[in-house]
């Protein structure tokens, strides 16, 4: 029986899917959860559109800044890469980050809370170091996170390790 506390990411219940792990109802019933946060979200979004705008403009900077220094297919990478890893909580909001059809901007939380964003980026051919600021609530302060990322023998990036700052 699958656990949903907390829920998966959306990446591993397709693969628990694929392997027979959990059933199709169970699969559902947790996609379900991820569907129910973005229609809260679409809701909030609804309530106070100035705000909304504001954030999404936002957004768009950050992922306009670092796409603009290192380009969109290796933020793209980046965030499949962070997406994959374990016990990361805004994995779940990257699980289609490869898709070239969903804007960049639309990862990225630069305001309100959870917030995800980038502050240091170092990005060499066989490695990228990546400082990210993620979580947080009204009364926690985001958390901060230095990955290193490496190639693989299929060119992917890959966490290699991870550290809390």
């Amino acid at each position: 029986m699958l656990s949903l506390d907390p829920v998966p990411t959306p990446q591993q219940l397709f693969r628990w899917l694929d392997s027979g792990r959990i059933t199709r109802e169970e699969f559902r019933t947790a996609m379900a959860v991820h569907a129910g946060e973005i229609i809260q979200e679409m809701e909030q979004a609804h309530a106070n559109p100035l705000v909304a705008k504001f954030n999404e403009l936002m957004n768009r900077r950050e992922a306009w800044k670092w796409s603009r220094r290192h380009g969109e297919m290796v933020m793209r990478e980046i965030l499949c890469a962070l997406m994959d890893e374990e016990r990361f909580s805004p994995a779940r909001w990257l699980w289609n980050a490869a898709h070239p059809h969903v804007p960049l901007y639309c990862f990225f939380r630069t305001r309100g809370t959870p917030v995800l964003r980038f502050l240091e980026m170092s990005v060499h051919p066989q490695y990228v170091t990546v400082l990210v600021e993620h979580g947080g609530s009204e009364t926690l302060s985001p958390t901060r996170e230095r990955f290193h990322l490496r190639r693989n023998r299929q060119q992917s990036l890959q966490v290699e390790r991870r550290e809390l700052i």
